[in-house]
């Protein structure tokens, strides 16, 4: 069944114009995140939606000085949290509808991970040391959220924001695994990457095994090992081939072991 993003009564979704807006204004002092970091590589990779929307809001990772820039740019109201809040946010840019609602966009300090606010600290600088840059619009550069730390933050809200978002979290998930797949199988066509191929390799099995993992496994049916294809692997780049027989002997035991799922 088709999910849909959850919106706040006062929100409206995003439209094709305002993204656009948006990307075309953030720059590269910022780094793009969340459910338009996922939209982005799936429209990379010719992933197809099939009609559903992706996300709704937007996000961004950045400071108050380039958010204020940014609202001016697209013309938004921007409202900061209070000093004395303890909120990821730094930012939102407010863009009026018609209909009255406003659409919206977070500028964020810091990611969300089930581990705690240490471990989100040190998620959020690895996505940023990580970011892509790439050009947007001829001339418009921006730095977007690596395709692989896309997979981490999604499979962190699926196991620790379902409550909140709704199943969107889910489907968000399902679609950042076959961006993964997708990212993997090109850095394998690429006969200079090898050595990021294994790193890759590596993360999304050592991300599969730890509780975030365990627990989609469990509660989800989502296995975040889908994201490495090892057939397509073994194919464009054989000299992973034992690397991959470690992984699949270990994740087939890992499987094994999972409790059937409720009826």
């Amino acid at each position: 069944m088709a999910t849909q993003p959850v919106l706040p009564p006062d929100e409206a979704p995003l439209d094709e114009e305002t993204v656009d807006l948006f990307l075309s204004n953030m720059g590269t002092e910022m780094v793009l995140v969340g459910g338009q970091a996922l939209a982005f590589w799936m429209s990379r990779f010719g992933i197809e939606q099939n009609g559903v929307a992706i996300s709704n809001d937007g996000d961004a990772l950045g400071e108050v000085a380039r958010a204020t820039d940014l609202a001016l740019a697209m013309k938004a109201r921007i409202e900061l949290p209070s000093k004395k809040s303890r909120t990821a946010i730094v930012a939102q840019l407010r863009l009026p509808t018609p209909g009255g609602r406003e659409r919206n966009i977070d500028v964020l300090h810091k990611l969300f991970t089930v581990a705690g606010l240490k471990k989100s600290s040190v998620f959020t600088r690895r996505v940023i040391a990580d970011s892509v840059q790439v050009e947007w619009r001829p001339g418009r550069f921006i730095k977007v959220m690596d395709p692989f730390d896309v997979l981490e933050a999604r499979a962190q809200n699926a196991v620790g924001l379902f409550d909140l978002k709704g199943p969107q979290v889910v489907t968000q998930l399902a679609w950042a695994v076959q961006v993964a797949r997708e990212a993997l199988r090109r850095i394998a066509a690429d006969s200079g990457s090898s050595d990021r191929l294994g790193n890759k390799i590596q993360c999304i099995y050592t991300l599969a095994r730890r509780q975030v993992g365990r627990r989609l496994l469990k509660e989800r049916q989502i296995d975040l090992m889908d994201a490495i294809d090892s057939v397509a692997l073994r194919a464009l780049s054989p000299a992973h081939g034992k690397q991959l027989d470690v992984i699949e002997k270990a994740m087939a035991e890992l499987r094994r072991k999972r409790p059937a799922p409720a009826p």
